[in-house]
């Protein structure tokens, strides 16, 4: 009889703190969702104390450190809750963007490549490759970043960044006339885009085109891109 009320006791113990445990997660979410990342990241400790079986609150907590500058400890919570859900692809694709941000560019290109074998067709699939891109961008090696925005464009041919992206590279390449073309074609799918401004402008004027360039410039400048200050001093005031 003991024994079953002692087992009875620790069941009900234990649900009281599953309970609270799924409270306060919830809480915790409301708090990222005003951008209180601090308040979140004690409210996700907390759970993790009750539950740390809980892969999502390594998680959230993970990005609420990484909202507030701590890198390594966003990277500690992300190992973690990959380490309980293996097969989360926005974990792992969470964790591929900390780890190019913190120049870790090999553990980065592993997770992405795993999300690419997982969901080659999936949405998920397409930002990996987006990733990928600025990954191989950051390593200089452009001409692989070119293949990886060959492959977005074919698959997402309306999505505005995939060619403001491969305009990009093939300027960077040099090959300024194709960066015009994609340019152009990304602004036409989405005119907010302030870096395809700031990247055809520096495409006309390595093309010498430097009076053609002053109109995005101001228009770069116009939507918040203060990069381009120099260039605007320059050749166009």
């Amino acid at each position: 009889m003991r024994a079953h009320l002692f087992l009875l006791g620790s069941l009900i113990a234990a649900g009281v703190t599953g309970q609270q445990a799924d409270d306060a997660f919830v809480d915790g979410l409301a708090a990222i969702r005003q951008h209180e990342h601090r308040t979140a990241m004690d409210i996700f400790t907390g759970v993790i104390a009750r539950r740390p079986e809980h892969a999502r609150a390594w998680y959230y907590r993970g990005l609420s450190r990484e909202a507030l500058g701590d890198r390594t400890g966003a990277l500690h919570d992300l190992d973690r809750a990959l380490l309980l859900e293996p097969t989360d692809l926005n974990m792992r694709l969470r964790r591929a963007e900390t780890l190019v941000e913190a120049e870790r560019y090999a553990e980065a290109e592993a997770d992405l490549l795993a999300i690419l074998e997982a969901a080659p067709e999936h949405a998920i699939g397409l930002h990996a490759r987006f990733t990928r891109g600025r990954l191989l961008v950051a390593l200089g090696d452009r001409e692989a970043a070119l293949d990886v925005y060959d492959g977005i464009v074919r698959l997402a041919p309306t999505d505005a960044r995939a060619w403001c992206n491969r305009g990009l590279v093939r300027s960077g390449l040099g090959e300024h006339e194709a960066a015009l073309a994609d340019l152009a074609h990304a602004l036409s799918l989405d005119p907010a885009l302030v870096k395809a401004y700031g990247g055809r402008a520096q495409a006309l004027i390595a093309l010498g085109r430097s009076e053609e360039a002053c109109p995005d410039i101001v228009k770069a400048r116009e939507l918040g891109d203060a990069s381009l200050d120099e260039l605007l001093l320059i050749y166009c005031l």
